[in-house]
């Protein structure tokens, strides 16, 4: 089947950049209908960001597949009210403005509500709504550094460093996802709907804190702050990057029950001696030169089969070129081949969650700047009176 489980579910995306685009695509890969409102002539900014084809960037195109693109100048009174009518027949509304802004552009939550009470109304800001910081603009690298999540990133004892990719930003949409299939949810069952409140919102800051996880508590326990890990682990030896005679793995050990079968495995008597991972964490240095030692002694693709074989979690360091290239990415479509009308053959991020009853995850590429407005909007007027004023009055732009 194509389509996905949110088929029926209606989306109006008012987002730029990444984390609110991105929430947008995970809803639309999922059989949303995602309309996204752009500035005229503009867009969203990430268009003009990064390699593609003009007004179209693939930073643009792997965030913004499977959605419509209407365009609509929201300084114009017709522009406001046209968005008001677009978002009144929605079930969701994702946005990700600067604090206060929808309220001044009269398509905030109270007045979007008394239009739509079972409206699902998702805010998306660099510190949520709420807290001493929340009308400052928040970015991801910014918010990685204060975050915290910056701190025990990088080589260990060195300064540290961002994450390779924006991982403030994926995960606030990704939460931002969660938070709207969560409220779809309550709104569905609950018995009284006027007790229905749909507006959540989440920030940049409150997600990356939230990746601390168990750093928080530990922290809270014994006072200490870590610091950049490198490639250990905080609390598992080994579970870290080696060496090989060629190359390089990661791999551990991650229960002590298997830890005669890893030394049988690697042949270094003296590993013995470190039955518990309280002994090895002790006295790590030396369980991982032991480990290094014996595992430079032979290949990488050797030390992948043996420890495949003995059922050990272990894997090479893959570039995105052997991510592509890995059979394992294909068999879950997690790179999907994809023929862009304005650029031609690329490739783009599948879905995370596997349908196993729906076929297709790209169902329409990522639209031109406005390519979907008269459509959109021929459904949303109600008659072509009123769609013909919002056009004279500036609604769409000039």
């Amino acid at each position: 089947m194509t389509g996905g489980p949110l088929s029926g579910v209606s989306v109006v995306e008012m987002t730029g950049h990444r984390a609110g685009p991105f929430c947008g695509a995970l809803l639309a890969d999922m059989g949303a209908d995602v309309v996204k409102i752009e500035r005229p002539g503009v867009g969203d900014p990430a268009r003009s960001q990064g390699i593609g084809p003009d007004g179209k960037s693939g930073y643009f195109m792997a965030n913004n597949r499977n959605k419509r693109s209407v365009t609509l100048d929201l300084k114009t009174d017709a522009g406001t009210e046209a968005a008001r009518e677009l978002i009144a027949s929605a079930d969701v509304f994702v946005e990700n403005f600067g604090y206060g802004v929808t309220d001044k552009l009269g398509i905030g939550y109270d007045e979007i509500s008394e239009r739509n009470p079972g409206i699902v109304y998702a805010s998306i800001k660099g510190y949520g709504e709420t807290g001493p910081k929340r009308e400052q603009p928040g970015l991801d690298l910014i918010l990685q550094a204060e975050g915290g999540i910056m701190s025990v990133t990088g080589p260990e004892g060195a300064e540290p460093v961002k994450v390779g990719q924006a991982i403030g930003d994926l995960t606030t949409g990704m939460f931002a996802a969660m938070g709207v299939l969560a409220r779809l949810y309550e709104r569905d069952r609950l018995e009284d709907p006027d007790a229905f409140v749909g507006k959540f919102d989440v920030g940049l800051f409150d997600s990356i804190v939230t990746l601390l996880n168990e750093y928080l508590t530990e922290y809270s326990m014994d006072g200490t702050v870590p610091g950049p890990q490198g490639v250990t682990h905080q609390t598992l030896v080994p579970y870290q990057r080696f060496e090989t005679a060629d190359g390089a793995i990661v791999t551990g050990v991650p229960s002590d029950d298997r830890w005669d079968d890893f030394v049988d495995l690697l042949g270094e008597e003296e590993l013995r001696e470190y039955p518990t991972n309280d002994d090895r964490q002790d006295n790590a240095d030396r369980v991982t030169e032991l480990i290094q030692t014996a595992l430079e002694g032979e290949s990488t693709e050797h030390w992948l089969e043996q420890l495949t074989a003995a059922n050990f979690p272990c894997g090479p360091i893959n570039d995105v070129a052997d991510v592509v290239a890995d059979e394992q990415t294909s068999a879950r479509n997690l790179v999907v081949n994809h023929e862009d009308p304005d650029w031609g053959e690329c490739l783009l991020p599948g879905h995370p969650i596997n349908y196993p009853e729906y076929d297709t995850v790209v169902r329409s590429p990522a639209p031109r700047l406005g390519e979907h407005t008269e459509e959109v909007f021929d459904e949303v007027a109600g008659d072509q009176t009123t769609l013909e004023q919002w056009s004279e009055d500036g609604a769409f732009g000039d």
